[in-house]
C-alpha cells in the first residue's frame, strides 16, 4: 500500500514566497510610480462592458465570500475540518495564518494608501478608505488557497488538485467581482495576488521547517555507546 503523497517541499514554498515577494514589489512601485494608470482604468472599462443584472448579481455573490461577514465563519469551519482529518497542529496553524494574514493586508493598505477607483463606474458595493492590494482577494488566497492544501495534505492527488483548482476558481472570481464591482483598480488584484501566494508560501515553508526540524531535535543528541545496536 503506497503511503500519502509527499507535503510540499520547503525549497519549493520559499522559491514561491520570493517570486511571489518581487511580483509584489514590482507591482507596487508601479502603482507609486503611475505606469500602471492607463491600463488600470483600461482594465475597469473593459470588466464593464461585462455588465448585466444577471452578471452584477453573480459579482455581489462572488465578492461576499470573501467578505467578512461570510469568510470568518467559512474559514472556522475549514479549520474545523482541517481539526478533524489533520489534527490540532494544522488547524492551529491554519488559524493563525489566517489572523496573520489578514493583519498584513490590513498594514500593507496603510503603508501605501492608494485610492480607490473614483467617477470611472459605479461603485455597487461597500468599500473602505484604501485600496491597494485587495483584502478580498488576498484574504480568498489565504483562507481557501491555502486552507486546501492544508486539508488535502494526505488525500489522494486527484483531490488535491481538485480541490486547489476549486480554491483557484473563487479567488478568480472573487478578484474579477471586486474590479466588476468597482471596489478595486486591477493593480489593486494583481498586488493582492502576489501578496496572498507569497504569505501561504511563506507560512507553508516555515510549518515544513519546523517540521522536519522537530524530529531532528528529538533524535540529534549525543548516543550513548550502551544504547548502540
Amino acid at each position: 500500500m503506497s503511503g500519502p503523497p509527499p507535503r510540499p517541499s520547503v525549497r519549493a514554498a520559499s522559491i514561491w514566497a520570493v517570486l511571489c515577494t518581487v511580483g509584489f514589489a514590482i507591482t507596487a512601485a508601479f502603482v507609486l510610480l503611475g505606469p500602471f494608470a492607463a491600463a488600470d482604468r483600461n482594465g475597469i472599462l473593459a470588466v464593464r462592458t461585462l455588465a448585466s443584472p444577471g452578471m452584477t448579481e453573480v459579482m455581489l455573490a462572488a465578492s461576499s465570500v470573501a467578505h467578512g461577514k461570510l469568510a470568518i465563519p467559512l474559514a472556522l469551519l475549514l479549520a474545523a475540518l482541517i481539526y478533524r482529518i489533520n489534527g490540532r497542529d494544522d488547524a492551529v496553524f491554519y488559524t493563525v495564518a489566517c489572523l496573520a494574514g489578514e493583519a498584513l493586508y490590513v498594514t500593507l493598505k496603510e503603508v501605501f494608501r492608494q485610492r480607490r477607483p473614483t467617477g470611472i463606474s459605479p461603485k455597487l458595493t461597500d468599500a473602505g478608505s484604501f485600496g491597494f492590494p485587495s483584502g478580498h482577494t488576498m484574504m480568498a488566497i489565504v483562507i481557501f488557497g491555502l486552507g486546501a492544501v492544508i486539508a488535502t495534505r494526505h488525500a489522494p492527488r486527484i483531490a488535491r488538485i481538485a480541490a486547489i483548482g476549486c480554491a483557484a476558481l473563487v479567488v478568480v472570481l472573487v478578484g474579477v467581482s471586486r474590479i466588476y464591482l468597482g471596489a478595486h483598480w486591477p493593480s489593486d488584484v494583481i498586488g493582492a495576488l502576489f501578496a496572498g501566494v507569497a504569505w501561504s508560501a511563506a507560512c507553508l515553508a516555515w510549518e515544513e521547517r519546523r517540521r522536519h526540524a522537530a524530529p531532528a531535535t528529538e533524535t540529534g543528541g549525543p548516543q550513548s555507546p550502551y544504547n548502540a545496536a
